[in-house]
């Protein structure tokens, strides 16, 4: 199934990274690097879609910094790439920060290898992104209360991306929503002739 796929590891350090390339290979990617620095060579390589693997041990900054760069590059697939988080701690608390952060998924380990490739398997599937100005990736609105109230107020595009590993990514749907925009009324419908029976002068 991943035989198509590319694993570009990110840890602390060498031996987390390892761990993690092992964790790739032993699921049958095609093609796994480990890259402790900058993410932009992984744009170059002859696999359709790569997975990011970045392991919990890294600093908050780094995290975060890292999600920015892969979803900065928008000149091509790269910035819609599955971003997964490995961790150790199973707490529900953990898992909701680090998806704030932007990741498609958070992976506590250890876990069964069936159980590692259907949740990796989940992001070939179809996904729904939101962008706004400042982000790009999984829609983390769902974790705010009364987000649902927001979603005419605050412009977005809500994307449906699908990944195939023989053809890529691809944008399924884009929809612009949350934009208002404030009509003219017509003199006969305005509000205050309604409330008086009259023309609006």
């Amino acid at each position: 199934m991943f035989e198509s796929c590319r694993a570009y590891v990110m840890a602390a350090n060498l031996r987390d990274s390892l761990a993690l390339e092992t964790v790739a290979h032993q699921l049958g990617f095609g093609e796994v690097v480990c890259g402790l620095g900058n993410p932009a060579y992984a744009g170059r390589s002859a696999t359709s879609i790569t997975y990011f693997f970045l392991d919990y041990r890294m600093r908050d900054e780094e995290l975060v910094d890292t999600i920015s760069a892969i979803r900065a590059e928008r000149t091509s697939q790269l910035c819609y790439s599955p971003i997964i988080l490995f961790t150790t701690d199973r707490a529900a608390e953990t898992v909701v920060r680090y998806v704030r952060f932007g990741f498609d998924d958070v992976i506590s380990l250890p876990a069964r290898r069936d159980e590692l490739a259907e949740r990796l398997a989940d992001q070939l599937r179809e996904q729904v992104y939101i962008e706004t100005k400042d982000y790009l990736g999984p829609d983390r609105r769902r974790l705010d209360r009364g987000a649902e109230l927001r979603l005419g107020i605050s412009p977005h595009t809500r994307l449906v991306l699908e990944r195939d590993p023989r053809r890529g990514v691809r944008v399924l749907d884009r929809e612009v929503r949350g934009h208002r925009f404030k009509a003219r009324a017509a003199p006969h419908t305005h509000f205050m002739a309604k409330l008086f029976g009259q023309h609006a002068v």
